[in-house]
């Protein structure tokens, strides 16, 4: 695998699960944990809108912090 292929996809997991983590906390402390049994779509629906965002975020961060030669 080319070094910034795992690079970008190191960077995207950390992000997502971050993202996830996040966005399961939001859930939990809002307390709309009835959301992930009745509603499953609209649970996803949060979950992915954190984690697309932090994964995103984890991703620019890394490239931006890559040493300049």
């Amino acid at each position: 695998m080319p070094p910034l292929v795992r690079f970008l996809a190191i960077n995207f997991a950390t992000g997502f699960i971050a993202g996830l983590t996040v966005g399961m906390g939001y859930i939990f402390t809002r307390n709309m944990d009835e959301l992930l049994t009745e509603q499953p779509l609209g649970a996803a629906m949060i979950l992915w809108a954190f984690a697309a965002s932090f994964a995103l975020g984890a991703i620019c961060t890394g490239l931006a912090l890559l040493p300049r030669e």
